[in-house]
């Protein structure tokens, strides 16, 4: 039976950076990915923030163009300009993008398997866990780690055979790639509205030249398909669709992300942003993080969950606040209509509001903007009335969390 220190399980932005950094602190790691090209099938929008490609830090040529502003949509038919003065985020090649991650991480010394799945976490047993892995062929193995990490995506395996619970939410991605020339290569569009978005937001992000990236997200999985042909037609003349792409996006993270001998990052602990339901960033913030205290307590041989705990709390210490704060977001939003989302929405029409914005706006870290509002009476006595109840109380409770953090 073959034995490591640290084993993955799935080769995503989460899991290889895990990997990296564990090998980077002396473990022996094994990745395991169960698809047998990395990066493929893509199921993201590949739209990454400065701050996100610093942690990556990888070549430039993986950049297919920089975003500088975003349109935002109303349901009553207003668009709203934002940004458009500086380079804020880039769109990525997101298969190449993982495909660099990991020839980074072999590098380093990680032993990397494609198309194998795990199938059983065995039991925590003298400081172990055994997993059980089946071959493309079918064949069955039987591999030992003091650590076992999973990356496995939202129906994560192993954090269900570990007993980890979920995700609080998990939604639909529908996306696909289609023929479109933009007006303004460098704005993100987004867009709100029952229509479109059936209970969250749509978006169209520029990619390779003569070509968008158009999708929604939705936990109405029922409509989704429709809100995506009305999208496609009314706001890209019906481009041809080159390739379609879905998956699951969990938001909300798990109440706990470690038990003996297993640590559950990215997707299978439900931390994408629920604002936006990115997680290149955050899954490598967090897979950081499990890495290096997966080898440390692998090396050390103390891999209870009381020694593996110090992941939990380090992701938690950068993360928690901002993801709770991101999903009491999400969740005021699929309860306004679409006249309060519109109403809400004029709002970007107040000069100051807009210089605020333009000012704090943050992709990671979208509470700023709230916080920062609070902090300027005069402005927020002014917007007061055209405010829904429920975003608020929002901007309220951002303002209770951070102060509380002084």
């Amino acid at each position: 039976m073959q034995r490591y220190d640290v084993i993955v399980v799935g080769a995503g932005p989460a899991g290889i950076t895990a990997a990296t950094a564990a090998a980077r602190h002396g473990a022996k790691v094994l990745v395991l990915e169960e698809h047998t090209q990395i990066g493929r099938p893509i199921q993201c929008t590949g739209l990454l923030s400065l701050r996100g490609w610093r942690l990556a830090r990888l070549s430039d040529s993986l950049i297919v163009r920089a975003i500088s502003g975003v349109r935002v949509h109303s349901p009553d038919g207003s668009i709203y300009e934002l940004g458009g003065d500086r380079v804020r985020a880039y769109v990525i090649d997101r298969d190449r993008f993982d495909q660099a991650l990991v020839e980074r991480a072999a590098k380093v010394g990680v032993t990397i398997q494609t198309g194998v799945r795990a199938v059983e976490l065995g039991p925590y047993e003298k400081g172990e866990r055994t997993l059980i892995t089946r071959t493309p062929s079918g064949a069955r193995q039987s591999l030992r780690a003091s650590v076992i990490i999973g990356a496995d995506g939202p129906h994560s395996l192993l954090a269900q055979q570990a007993g980890l619970p979920r995700p609080k939410k998990i939604l639909l991605g529908l996306q696909a790639l289609i023929e479109f020339q933009s007006d303004s290569a460098d704005f993100v569009e987004v867009f709100f509205g029952k229509r479109w978005a059936a209970n969250f937001f749509a978006w169209s992000v520029p990619a390779a030249e003569g070509t968008a990236r158009v999708g929604i997200a939705t936990d109405r999985i029922a409509e989704a398909k429709a809100c995506f042909e009305r999208l496609h037609k009314e706001f890209h003349n019906s481009g041809k669709i080159l390739s379609y792409q879905s998956g699951m996006i969990p938001i909300g993270p798990a109440a706990r992300t470690v038990t003996d001998g297993v640590l559950i990052v990215g997707d299978a602990a439900g931390q994408a942003k629920p604002t936006s339901g990115g997680g290149i960033y955050t899954g490598m913030l967090c897979g950081k993080i499990a890495g290096e205290v997966a080898a440390r307590c692998a090396l050390s041989g103390k891999t209870r969950a009381r020694f593996l705990r110090e992941y939990e709390q380090r992701w938690r210490a950068k993360l928690a606040r901002e993801l709770s704060l991101g999903f009491r977001a999400h969740q005021i939003l699929t309860q306004l209509s679409d006249e309060q989302i519109a109403r809400a929405l004029k709002l970007l029409t107040i000069p100051a509001l807009r210089k605020l914005i333009q000012r704090f706006g943050d992709i990671d870290y979208p509470s700023k903007i709230a916080h920062e509002l609070i902090k300027r009476p005069r402005l927020w006595s002014a917007i007061w009335p055209a405010v829904p109840g429920g975003l608020a109380q929002y901007v309220k409770s951002v303002y209770r969390a951070r102060s509380a953090r002084m």
